[in-house]
């Protein structure tokens, strides 16, 4: 099995895995372990490329995709349980305002998703496919939502605890779950060097965002290997 069969299923285990770091926290430590609009983005990718316009090419994909959209419903039903209150915290956001930001996102993410193949799908890098539309798509806003990361770790430090509704083996997963693996691929196979630039930001995000995790779960006094 050459490195092009094996990235993806690599990159589907590290994702799963993150996602369930991610739902195991929300519910043990009450707090969203995703940011609101990476959520947003993240569940409409996975309804759109799991049903609405799924891989043709393979049922391994469909799976692990639905299993993504699975989790991230569980992930919606945390955060809309607990955002409320940490978004007041952190950014004096009220309840009303919070679920209407939600909606929002939701609405514009499927907008995204949905549009994006018709937008995209004319141009001959991508063959007239959807789905590797949804793959580019995919990797810009794993950029997003590594930088949204980074940034919800700064802003909960400065009001509570960074390390809530996140763990290193979240943060670790992540990092192997994009850059050095599927994101990889696209970078090799890009002659214009356009995706070397999104998944080498990815990668430095996703790493400073591991090393920031790590270094806090050790100043209070856990073990990153334990802390699931």
């Amino acid at each position: 099995m050459d490195f092009n069969t094996l990235a993806p299923l690599i990159s589907g285990v590290a994702w799963t895995i993150t996602y369930f770091g991610i739902v195991y926290r929300i519910f043990k430590d009450k707090t969203p372990g995703m940011p609101v609009a990476a959520l947003c983005l993240n569940f409409a990718w996975e309804i759109t490329y799991s049903v609405i316009y799924p891989p043709a090419s393979s049922v391994a994909l469909i799976i692990i995709n639905v299993i993504w959209m699975i989790f991230d419903a569980l992930i919606v039903v945390g955060t809309l349980l607990y955002g409320p209150k940490d978004y007041q915290q952190r950014f004096g956001i009220n309840r009303s305002i919070f679920y209407f930001m939600f909606v929002i996102g939701i609405v514009a993410s499927f907008g995204v998703m949905l549009l994006g193949p018709n937008f995209f799908g004319s141009m001959t890098i991508f063959h007239h496919n959807s789905f590797e539309v949804a793959k580019f798509i995919a990797l810009i806003q794993n950029l997003v939502m590594s930088i949204l990361f980074v940034s919800q770790f700064y802003s909960r430090k400065r009001f509570g605890n960074p390390i809530a509704g996140q763990s290193f083996m979240v943060a670790t997963a992540k990092w192997i779950g994009t850059p050095l693996t599927v994101g990889l691929l696209q970078a090799v196979a890009d002659p214009t060097g356009f995706m070397s630039v999104i998944v080498g930001l990815t990668l430095i995000c996703d790493t400073w965002y591991m090393l920031v995790i790590y270094r806090e779960i050790i100043a209070q006094g856990l073990s990153p290997f334990k802390r699931i």
